[in-house]
This record gives structure tokens, sequence and C-alpha cells, in this order.
């Protein structure tokens, strides 16, 4: 529709300040953006620019300028409702998610999105915080929930912090006063891959060189490990909340024991399309509800 790309020519050069910035900004020929705007100044009688200044508006621009954003939002949405009445959304949303949320959350939400949008197509990837920023940089998904990474060049919203909890055997008599008591005791973690666990293994290793560390690459069958072997571990407090395994919670006397949990991108979400940004906000619903 000739008017909305219009429109969005408009509002990318209010944005970027100059004709060939916003040319360049939507990959259009800058003759594009100047007829884009000749014919939306022809269609609504009134002049946006004063003239001989491209980039400054008139009063009827800057009216124009505030109903922009409104404008563009309100043909999305009525464009996804009719596509959607006529059940031809296809779409591929594809994530990534750090356990155990893959399974407290994902399957009544696919199973409910799958029937409002009955051509989507769902690509999810399980793994670690790492793995996951990996796997954005490479595009090979578009989003995360995950933890922070320690990269600075993803747009990173938080939503929680988790408590990290350190687990034994109920079976296990151990009592941790103070750090010295974790001499030569074995602790799962599953770690490598998490920032948080990391920073927290550090400090351990600094304060009780002889721990021996135990790697697991799921942090979900770690309660299962320690329940037969009775040694410690180290997991999310949503893990123990979901287990089955017979295990218990330690004191740790650490300063900080808790990792945030966010949604990890590559732009801002307010930027994705709206079916995604609709399956954002179902998925914050469900995790703050948990």
């Amino acid at each position: 529709m000739d008017f909305i790309k219009e429109l969005h020519s408009f509002k990318t050069i209010v944005e970027e300040g100059t004709f060939t910035k916003a040319a360049a900004k939507l990959n259009y020929a800058q003759s594009t953006v100047t007829n884009h705007i000749k014919k939306l100044e022809e269609e609504l009688e009134v002049a946006l620019f004063l003239e001989g200044k491209s980039n400054v508006l008139t009063l009827e621009g800057e009216l124009l300028k505030q109903a922009v954003p409104g404008l563009i939002a309100q043909w999305e949405e009525v464009k996804e409702q009719l596509l959607n009445a006529s059940n031809t959304v296809e779409y591929s949303l594809r994530m990534g998610i750090v356990p155990p949320y893959d399974m407290l959350i994902l399957p009544e939400l696919l199973h409910v999105f799958s029937h409002q949008y009955p051509k989507i197509k769902f690509e999810i990837m399980v793994g670690s915080t790492l793995a996951l920023a990996d796997a954005l940089k490479e595009n090979r998904i578009d989003f995360a929930l995950c933890s922070l990474p320690h990269e600075d060049s993803f747009v990173y919203e938080e939503l929680f912090q988790e408590e990290i909890c350190c687990i034994t055997s109920i079976t296990n008599p151990l009592i941790i006063k103070e750090l010295a008591d974790l001499t030569g005791i074995h602790l799962y973690s599953s770690g490598g891959d998490c920032p948080a666990l990391r920073n927290i293994e550090g400090y351990l290793d600094q304060c009780v060189p002889s721990l021996q560390w135990e790697y697991v690459s799921s942090s979900t069958t770690i309660p299962y490990l320690i329940e037969q072997t009775g040694f410690c571990g180290l997991v999310p407090r949503s893990i123990i909340d979901q287990t089955c395994a017979q295990v218990k919670i330690l004191s740790l006397p650490l300063p900080n024991l808790r990792m945030t949990i966010g949604l990890l991108s590559k732009q801002s979400l307010t930027l994705f399309p709206n079916i995604t940004k609709k399956f954002v906000f179902e998925l914050k619903m469900r995790l703050l509800s948990l």
C-alpha cells in the first residue's frame, strides 16, 4: 500500500534528519523517498517541509509527525487481524531458551499460539546463555530467554532475578557455616556456559581451592545425580522447585547468589513483527506468574 510506504518514508526522514539518510536506511533510491513525500503532500494537500529546507517541518508536518506512529501501528494491527482471520499467516518464529523454562512455559504457550496462528512455524533452540548468544550472532535465532552474557553488543531486557542455590541429598548431613566447610567437597555445576554461575565458581575457587568440580551439560539433571551420589551442586531455584529428586537446599555464605533472566536480542523487540511481540508478551505473562 503506497500510502503506508509514504508514511514510513516521512517517519524515517524525521528520525534520520535528511532525505539521504532516510533513503539509505530504507534501502531506497533518494528519488523514491522524494517521490513518496511529494505524493503524500499531494494526497494531504499540505506542505510537510519548509520550502528549501528539507529537514525543517511545517506546522502540518509537525502534526503528521505526532500521528504517524499510531497510523502505522493501526494499519499493521488491522492487516494482521485480517490475515489471521483467514488463517493465512505464514511466519517463522525463531527463539532460544535456557532450561528449565523450556519445560515450564513453552508447551502450553506453543499449543495456544499454534491454534491462534495455524501456519506459524516455531524454531526453538534450548541451550546455555553463551550458546544462545552465539546463535543470535549467527542469525540462527531472533531472540532468547536467558541470562545476561558478558558481551554488550546485544539488547537485553531483564525480567527478574533468580536465586542460585547450593543443594545436596537429603541424606547428606553437611552443614555449611563458612566456606571452609566445603573443603574437598564434590560440587556439580553447569556453569561453564553461564556467566553468573562462572562468577560464583571463580569466587569459590579462590576461597576453597580444594573444591572438586563436576561439570554437567544440563542443569536439570544435577538434582538426580546428587540424589544418587550425595554430592553438592549449584542450580537455579526454578529447577529445585520442579524436580522430583530428593534434595535439600544448603545455606551458602556468599554475597550474590542471583542470576538475571531476561530477553536477549540484536535489536529492540519493539521493532519485531506484531506476531513476535504478541508471543513475547504472552511469554512474559507466563514467566511472571511462575
